[in-house]
Order: C-alpha cells, then structure tokens, then sequence
C-alpha cells in the first residue's frame, strides 16, 4: 500500500519524486487539473456556471434562476442514467448542451448551442489562471523525460478541456488529457485511475498522481496501488475560503458586493500581476483610480445599451483614457476622439455678444485677472478692448475684479462697440468649430453622447448654446465622471447631463469624493498631448492647433508625463481584469458605486505618506483660457497651526488636496474632524 503522502508545496514533490526516477521506479506523473495546476480568481467554482446561466438568460430574455435549475435538473438526470448504466454518477458536456437546449426552447437549435459551449469556455478561461509553482515544476519534469497526463474529475469532455489548456499554454506538456466526463468513470471511485493503468499498460508503483483533493486525488489512487500525493497548500486553501465567504456576504447587497466583487478582481491581479515589480504610479492607477474610472466606464456601456444613442463622442483631454478603455468593449456604439476643449467653445458662443452671466464664468478662477481674464477666456483681442476698457474706468485691465456687478463691467459690456469686436471674434471662432463639428459628423446624427471627466459640463452647455439653434443639432447626452454644476443649472431643452460616479444633484454625501480632490482624476485620464486653443484651416481641411509645448504650463505638464502614463498603465491594467470579473458576476455599477465611494474617502481623505509624497509631485494646469500652474505640494499644516483656525480654513479652502496638508498630524483625526465638518458646511 502506497504511502499517505501530505505535501505543502511542489519544491516538497521534486525532492520526494527525483531519487525515484533516478532508480527507475516512476514512469508515469498524473496531476488534477482545477485547484492544482489551474487556479479560480472565484469560488465556488460553481459561480462560473451560474454566469453561463445569466448570458444565457440574457440572450433568451428568461429568468436566470430557471436557466440555472434546467441546468441543474439536466444533469441530474444524465448522471442518474450513467449509474443505471453502471457508471459513476458522471455526465458530459457534449450531453448536457443539447437537452438543456431543447428543455430551454423546446427545439434543438445548434447556434445556441455553440453559444453556450463558447460563453463556458470563455468564462472558465477568464476565471483560471496557471499556478506559478507548477509550471516550474511541469518544466522540470520535461528535464527529466518524464511522461506527464492530466487527469480530472469534470464535466467538460476531453476537447474542451485541451482547449481550456492550449487557451493556458499547457497543452504541449500533457501526454495525455483523461476526464471523467469521457467514459463517465471518476478517480474517487478508482476506476478512472485503473482506466489509466490498462492504458498506458503500467503498474500502480509506476504511476504517481498528484492532487488538492485529500479523497480522489490521494485516498482513492493510493487504494488501487498508485501513489496519491495530497497537495495541501494552505494559503491556496485560505483564500478560496475567503472568496467563498466573500460570496456569501455579497448576497446581502450594500458595499459588501462591491467588496466581493473587487476581492475577486484584486485575486486575479495577484494571480496575474501580483509578482511583477512596479512603481507607486502604476500601483496607484491600478488600485485606485482604476476602480472608480471602471465602474464608470461600465456604467457609461450601461446607458449606452439603454439609450439610443448613434455616435459617442471622447472630448479632449480628458476623455482621452475613457476613450482607451471604451476601445475594449464589444458591440460598441460608433466613437470618435474629438478636439473639443472648454476654451474654443467659450470662444464661439460669443458670436452674438457676451452677456455679463458670460463675462463671469472668467471670475471663477481664484487667480483671475479681471478683463484680461475675459480676454483669455473667450478669445477676445485685448488691444482692440483695452482702449474701451479705459473709457469705462479700467485703467488696469488686468485688476482683479472682486464684484460680479461692478458698474463699470455693466458700462463696459453695454457699450455697443465693444460688443461689435466681441461678436467678430466670436463669429470666427464660430465659423471655424462648426466647420469642424461638421467635419467629424457631428450634426449628421439625432442623438449623440459626450463623454467627459466632468464637473460643470461647460463643453456640452455652450455647445447647446452656440448651435442649438441648427435644426439639425443632435439631442445631446452628456456622461461625465463627476457633475458638480456650480455654474450652470440650465442646460436647455434635449441636452442631458450625468454625472455616472459622482452627480451633486443627487444630494448623497457620500459620493462627493471626486469634487474634493478633482485634480488626480483629471491627471488619471488626460491625454500627454496639450489642450486645443483654436482651429486653422489647411487646404479646406479644419485641423486643431493645439498650446504650444513653450508655454509654461505646459512645460510643467511635460515634467509630469512620464508620471501619469504609469498612471494609465495601472488603470487600463485593472480594467482589464474589471471586464473579466464583471463578465463572471453580472454586478452592474450602481451594485459597485458604493464600495468605490469607500474606497475613494480612504485614498482622498486618509492618504498614506507614499501617497501624499509622490502625488504632490503632479501639477494641474488650467486650461480654460489661462496659463495658471497649481502644485499639488503645499506646506503641510501642524498642531501650531491649528492655534489659528481662520488662516487653517483659508489655506485648506486654496488647497487642491486639502487632505494632504494634514499629513504631518499623524493620528488621522484632525482628516477625519475636518471631513465631518467639510461634509455639514460646504454645499457640492
């Protein structure tokens, strides 16, 4: 009788294995497939069936419940036949396929069925990933040519399974591929295991079989005379008790599905990624920032599905990641990258004057430089203004103007011939957008769909307000990362506007991380290249012209690329392993959004010292007609200054990362008061 052997890794089974094949004694290496040389980023493992169930219900347009128990009922009733027969309670997929069809339908249909047999190939696929620690040692057998066979207990018949491990690359170290679904025999009963023996014509002292199960991989092959090794990995065995529980818990619904859900997509990228060394950036994108932009991509491919939107529109910069990410879904609306920016659509939107509602939205920034701002901001010429600019009391054009209804700004915007130069500006910025908007389709389709990191939805309002009056303007959905709408309220009749994470009309407290901190979101997504300050036409062709790399800020933008495209990286990384996940539960982004909230309010409020040291390295540049620079590093505050609350407030009010500045003040509550009180006192 063969040993009972418990081993805790494979370095454990080499040095167990190599004197016996130096002595000839073994000929044959056996080892299970699912939990052994394959691993699940879910359990149970029937979840991946389950999943088949619901694209199947999907398709059909039935409840998923009954697709999962015609399942279920089929293949209890093949393995009651295979043991009538004389088998072990075993059935196959090839079987299975067919009659839960015709139940399901009521006919045979083949397309469906070949629906199905992918939709399960490919979720297993998106499920498994090989054991590190195996394939060395799979590796090492081949040094000591040694014939290795795989052998499992499974549902899916032996095609499939070599094709779950060519899809792996582990095809070409198998000798042989035997499963109990074939000849409905399964190792806990032994007679797989002598199935192989008359095969291969060994004796059971020749063959060795490893395996994670302690009854069918060692007990049952060690009663027919062959070596069973019990591979007891304890930390495997860990976290698929963890998975399971975590699926359990999700049932309950709250942040305790989106924790499951990122459990298992934070497994798959310790399966896959985890081993690779990499810098804080790509970790931060990875782990942060491409939690919150997937739920958002996945909640845009949910509106899109429901809506009937022709043509999806990536606004430059900052839908440029957004647009990335978009590129890897399947049966897409049509999209297109477009040069839009906040600045030459302000610029166009004075074609027929500028109203002092206009002239203020230049007032916003903290830095602003009063009429120069205006100028700046709208594309207006300042030596044709600053003349007019004096004859209504403005000796310096560029003085702050602290208040909205100065008289002289009412004078100044009332004078006729100051007008007359604000509309022949605006009607060439006009003239040159439309001919680009023209250019890319804009107004050849009924219902379009903006996408954007957010915020005011300044792209979209001025849109609406410079060509709504096309009879041809498409009705315009707006879906942004963030909407936090300060300056505008109104967005006119079909134009809709959507903050997918974060909407302040909404009124939820708990979701207004990304107004709080709206510079690393920005950072995320932007694209390397600079903002579009203008057109020019080249040979009848509308092309952007976009700031020049001199411009100050955007030399600093240039120091912070290489930062933000490991930021990227670590995003589209987790969105890769998003997709899968969601593909293998179903979770919508509503289901998630909770979750990413906590998830967010730890990294924005709570920041780590890493964090807060290599973050404060990237710069926010303004791009809305200025050239402001703003440094995420300011000088931390200490318990001294919490001696003198009103420069605190002030310098914490000017702050892009005003969580960040507590850093010095290491117990995390003066993060966690000033949080409580920032979440009663300012309005988002």
């Amino acid at each position: 009788m063969p040993s009972k052997l418990i081993v805790r890794d494979w370095q454990q089974i080499r040095r167990w294995l190599e004197p016996r094949i130096a002595a000839d004694q073994v000929r044959l290496v056996s080892v299970d497939i699912f939990d052994t040389i394959l691993s699940r980023c879910i359990e149970p493992p029937s979840d991946v069936q389950y999943a088949v169930c619901r694209k199947i219900a999907q398709r059909l347009h039935l409840d998923v419940e009954m697709v999962w128990q015609t399942r279920q009922s089929v293949e209890a009733a093949l393995r009651q036949e295979a043991v009538k027969a004389g088998f072990d309670p075993e059935c196959g997929y090839s079987e299975v396929v067919p009659r839960w069809v015709e139940q399901l339908c009521g006919v045979h249909n083949t397309e469906l069925e070949q629906f199905i047999i992918e939709t399960e190939i490919n979720l297993e696929d998106n499920a498994l990933h090989v054991k590190p620690e195996a394939q060395v040692f799979m590796d090492w057998l081949r040094e000591q040519q040694i014939a290795l066979i795989a052998t499992s207990d499974m549902y899916l018949d032996h095609a499939l399974m070599r094709e779950l491990l060519a899809r792996k690359g582990l095809l070409p170290y198998f000798h042989a591929i035997y499963v109990s679904a074939d000849n409905l025999i399964g190792k806990y009963s032994g007679r797989l295991f002598q199935y192989i023996l008359d095969k291969h014509k060994l004796q059971p002292a020749q063959l060795v079989h490893i395996g994670d199960n302690p009854i069918s991989d060692r007990k049952a092959a060690c009663q027919q005379g062959i070596q069973g090794i019990w591979l007891f990995e304890k930390g495997d065995l860990k976290r698929r008790e963890q998975l399971a529980l975590s699926a359990t818990m999700a049932k309950r619904g709250g942040i305790w599905t989106g924790r499951h859900f990122f459990s298992l997509v934070q497994a798959r990228i310790q399966q896959r990624d985890g081993l690779r060394p990499h810098n804080f950036f790509y970790r931060y994108g990875r782990d942060v920032l491409g939690a919150a932009f997937s739920v958002f991509m996945l909640g845009l491919q949910e509106r899109l599905q429901r809506q009937a939107i022709e043509k999806v529109l990536f606004v430059a910069r900052d839908g440029y990641l957004f647009e990335r990410m978009y590129a890897s879904l399947p049966q897409q609306v049509p999209s297109e990258y477009v040069y839009l920016s906040r600045k030459v659509i302000t610029a166009a939107s004075v074609a027929d004057g500028l109203t002092h509602a206009q002239a203020i939205v230049a007032f916003y920034n903290p830095k602003q430089c009063g009429l120069e701002s205006v100028c700046k901001v709208y594309g207006l010429p300042e030596a044709l203004l600053r003349p007019l600019a004096k004859l209504h009391g403005f000796m310096n054009f560029a003085e702050p103007i602290s208040d909205w209804q100065d008289a002289r700004l009412h004078q100044f915007l009332g004078d006729s011939e100051v007008q007359s130069i604000i509309r022949q500006a605006g009607r060439s910025h006009k003239r040159l957008l439309e001919r680009y908007l023209e250019q890319v389709g804009f107004f050849n389709y009924k219902s379009i769909a903006l996408v954007d990191i957010g915020w005011n939805g300044t792209v979209q309002k001025f849109l609406k307000h410079a060509f709504g009056q096309r009879a041809d303007f498409p009705i315009l959905h707006g879906y942004y990362f963030a909407f936090v709408p300060k300056l505008y309220n109104d967005f006119g009749e079909n134009n809709f506007c959507e903050g997918i994470v974060h909407d302040s009309r909404r009124g939820n407290s708990c979701e207004r991380i990304p107004a709080e901190f709206e510079e690393i979101f920005e950072q995320g997504a932007r694209a390397a290249e600079a903002t579009t300050i203008g057109y020019r036409d080249q040979f009848g062709y509308v092309e952007p012209v976009l700031k020049p790399d001199t411009a100050p800020d955007r030399q600093a933008e240039l120091r912070c690329n290489p930062l933000v495209a490991r930021l990227q990286e670590g995003i589209l990384a987790h969105w890769e392993h998003f997709q899968a996940v969601q593909k293998l539960t179903g979770y919508d982004s509503e289901a998630l959004r909770q979750y990413v909230y906590g998830l967010l309010e730890r990294a924005v409020v709570y920041p780590t010292a890493e964090e807060t040291r290599e973050l404060t390295q990237l710069v926010h540049t303004e791009d809305f007609g200025h050239d402001h620079i703003l440094a995420l590093d300011n000088p931390k505050v200490s318990w001294k200054d919490l001696l003198q609350p009103q420069q605190l407030l002030k310098r914490l009010e000017l702050s892009a990362w005003r969580y960040a500045l507590l850093d010095n003040i290491p117990t995390g509550l003066a993060n966690f008061a000033f949080r409580v009180a920032y979440l009663h006192l300012v309005k988002k």
